[in-house]
């Protein structure tokens, strides 16, 4: 979807069950005579219909419906692709994308829709009660929010340079609007308004499936946390740890049983936001689970880091001992069990564990060692009930901590985040079984190109205001 070009159109809003579903689409261009999605807004329930269409699409493909948790670990070095593969993410393992690479467009082209989705809830001036109204409303900023964070950490660099090329900012629906990127500070401020926007009238927890209070909380905290503003990330994730009434799982059975169950969770129990993926509103044969077990199984665990985990760690009981359909040795990751089921896996945006984890490494950075090293001994001990407490400082803690968001967030989408964020190589190794790749792109310094994606060539040949605004060599 060009971000200037399109506007949504509803002709019309009915149960909102028909809005959530993936396979509906309510894109078109505008007639003169019809009316825009914000001013088909008239009242609650017809707002609640568009945020039912704001969290579908969010669940789309080039969101967090595959692309963003796959690439995530595929471009860093926690997955490979094996030889054997279905033709899914070879540009993307390989770093042969380039300025039209689909990935990277269906991404871009997602994520602005589900922002557009949210502009005009932003934007709808309904009737009837204005709290409630004021509530969903809320939800929308935080869903704006989420979308930008991502895009500008694909798109961007890191925010050494908060000067540097972000990416087009747009709240409204103008289709005379072609944007030109904006600075990667002003991205930030754009997300933290919208999440502090969002707070003012976030209802609370009902279930994983809904934002609410402490999950947007949770976001700010990653949103400071990215930014380098460390004594505002430790701030707002204390109180997420603190006042959210959100657990951790304890035994081992129960972290199995957590990522076991498909169904929206109630309890608060880990996750803080997940996007619902059910039996009737799913992405059928693409589904993110079938891409590592129960379908496609393309991909896998790259085997060093499987063998980093200890024994005694319970995240070691999602990686499966198995092989590759070609029949090589490999780890299966069973992150996503429910592939092959009815109702599918959540995929999980945020957990009370990135949480502990962006205390422990906000603190450190801060030189409270004693704050930072609580933080990380409750997860990592959490984790294996066999690890001795760590007892570091300095980088060697930071490391650590570093470390341990590694092995607690794979495939999860994070890991290329982080590397970039830190501005550390990408460091790959050859698996048996695994497709081969260039020797240059098996270690990926952060200076290579490769290491932010091509604003879409489509976008840019659009868009007369990003024709100079490419990202380099692209």
């Amino acid at each position: 979807m060009k971000i200037h070009t399109y506007r949504f159109l509803i002709l019309l809003i009915t149960a909102s069950s028909i809005f959530a579903s993936c396979s509906k689409d309510f894109i078109e261009k505008l007639p003169e005579d019809a009316v825009s999605t914000s001013e088909a807004i008239v009242d609650k329930s017809s707002m609640q219909s568009a945020l039912n269409g704001a969290y579908a699409a969010l669940r789309s493909l080039g969101v967090y419906g595959a692309d963003i948790p796959v690439i995530g670990d595929l471009l860093a070095d926690n997955s490979f692709v094996q030889t054997g593969n279905t033709g899914r993410f070879l540009t993307i393992y390989q770093y042969t994308f380039i300025s039209d690479d689909s990935y990277f467009s269906t991404i871009w082209n997602n994520s602005y829709t589900a922002i557009l989705r949210a502009n005009n809830i932003i934007n709808a001036s309904p009737s009837g009660d204005q709290s409630a109204i004021a509530a969903l409303k809320s939800q929308a900023y935080a869903i704006r929010a989420l979308v930008y964070f991502n895009l500008v950490n694909i798109y961007a660099r890191n925010c050494d340079d908060t000067t540097g090329l972000g990416v087009p900012i747009v709240l409204e629906d103008n289709p005379a609007n072609k944007p030109k990127r904006s600075t990667i500070g002003t991205v930030y401020t754009q997300i933290e308004s919208d999440l502090q926007a969002s707070l003012a009238n976030i209802g609370d927890y009902t279930s994983s499936i809904t934002i609410s209070k402490y999950a947007v909380k949770a976001l700010l905290a990653k949103t400071y946390f990215y930014a380098r503003q460390y004594s505002n990330a430790l701030a707002a994730a204390q109180d997420v740890i603190d006042n959210s009434g959100f657990t951790l799982t304890s035994s081992t059975a129960d972290y199995t049983s957590f990522w076991a169950n498909a169904a929206a969770k109630t309890d608060k129990v880990e996750v803080l936001f997940e996007v619902d993926a059910d039996a009737t509103n799913n992405n059928s044969s693409n589904d993110l689970a079938r891409l590592y077990n129960n379908g496609y199984n393309d991909i896998y665990c790259d085997s060093t880091f499987y063998r980093s985990y200890a024994e005694t760690d319970k995240r070691r009981t999602l990686l499966l001992e198995g092989t590759t359909k070609v029949g090589k040795s490999a780890i299966v990751v069973n992150k996503y069990p429910n592939g092959g089921n009815s109702d599918r896996d959540n995929i999980k945006v945020i957990r009370l564990a990135e949480v502990y984890l962006i205390a422990a490494e906000s603190a450190a950075r801060l030189a409270q060692t004693d704050v930072a090293l609580g933080y990380l001994n409750t997860l990592a001990q959490n984790r294996d009930n066999s690890l001795t407490a760590y007892a570091l400082s300095g980088q060697s803690l930071i490391d650590a901590i570093i470390n341990e968001r590694r092995k607690e967030l794979a495939f999860e989408g994070n890991r290329i985040f982080d590397l970039n964020r830190l501005g550390l190589t990408v460091v790959r190794r050859v698996n048996q079984g695994g497709l081969s790749v260039a020797s240059n792109y098996l270690s990926v310094a952060y200076s290579d190109f490769r290491r932010i994606g091509p604003i879409p060539y489509t976008e840019i040949k659009a868009n007369s205001n990003l024709a100079d605004q490419q990202n380099p060599s692209y």
